[in-house]
């Protein structure tokens, strides 16, 4: 097994009662208590990560957005570029919207795009992280539509290379896919944590560190990464025309959704075969596969 010494960073963000210090606990065991000041920006936490490929000490970073604007101006600032390339893994905490207004949906929109410009701005469009939003229960006493369209959600936030978990699901879906905090942790374990990122938390430097977050803040191969969120795409698409289909091509569609799903199943084969394999020899593995597959 791996042991990953100085993996990249995990950033949460949200608002200041986006529930970041509860995902934590459910996450990790355990969540930081508040600052000073009552407020969750510029706390540390971390994960131990721990699978059958490498064991890893993950630091996370946790900032709060109050104003999407001037967080957004604040990171896209070339003293910022560090920071940002230090990350792994963003996750944007948001409560489950109420039936009565439509600033939450607004919200999560602005903000997925600003993070989609930012690591644009600092890493690339070849960044090899992941963009993960996290719809948390709603407060007590909101009144939400009966149940959360994580499809809706998903449709918003695939443009921005986000994937979309409603942290209360539990159990699998209609896939076979892990849903709630087990996909989360399923995503966050297939993350690449090995980076050339910060040396050590006093390199933030410029940010004034940890808390300068406040004003600025997978160990499987890259082709089997490419695939499944082309495939990810494909079956979600497949999804949405397939209530617009004509009674006639019904059949066709749900042959090509039954199809789609085949695939995902050889892909998790895939990465099942590999699993007893050195990390040199399982990515050669896994790029002639993913390979023969696409093919």
């Amino acid at each position: 097994m791996h042991t990953i010494t100085n993996p990249r960073r995990m950033l949460c963000i949200g608002a200041p009662d986006s529930g970041i210090l509860t995902l934590l606990r459910d996450l990790t065991g355990t969540a930081p208590a508040l600052n000073d000041t009552d407020t969750i920006a510029g706390l540390t936490h971390s994960w131990s990560a721990k699978t059958a490929y490498y064991t890893a000490e993950v630091p996370i970073w946790i900032d709060e957005i109050s104003d999407i604007s001037a967080w957004e101006a604040e990171f896209l600032k070339p003293e910022a570029k560090e920071v940002v390339q230090a990350v792994g893994a963003w996750i944007y905490c948001f409560r489950k919207p109420r039936r009565d207004g439509g600033e939450v949906e607004q919200c999560f929109r602005d903000v997925i795009r600003a993070v989609q410009r930012v690591v644009e701005e600092h890493c690339g469009l070849g960044w090899d992280g992941t963009l993960l939003a996290v719809a948390l229960p709603a407060h007590v006493g909101a009144w939400i539509d009966e149940g959360f369209d994580v499809a809706a959600y998903d449709k918003e936030s695939m443009d921005a290379g986000f994937e979309v978990i409603d942290a209360e699901a539990t159990g699998r879906n209609e896939f076979g896919e892990r849903v709630g905090m087990e996909s989360l942790k399923e995503v966050l374990e297939t993350t690449d944590w090995e980076g050339t990122g910060l040396e050590d938390e006093d390199d933030v430097g410029d940010l004034g560190g940890p808390s300068g977050l406040e004003e600025a803040m997978g160990d499987f191969d890259d082709e089997e990464a490419e695939m499944s969120e082309e495939l990810w795409s494909m079956k979600r698409a497949l999804l949405r025309d397939d209530g617009d289909e004509e009674d006639g091509d019904e059949e066709g569609g749900a042959l090509q959704v039954e199809q789609l799903s085949a695939m995902m199943g050889r892909l998790q084969a895939i990465k099942d075969m590999g699993a007893d394999m050195p990390l040199s020899e399982r990515k050669r593995f896994a790029a002639k596969a993913v390979e023969n597959l696409m093919k």
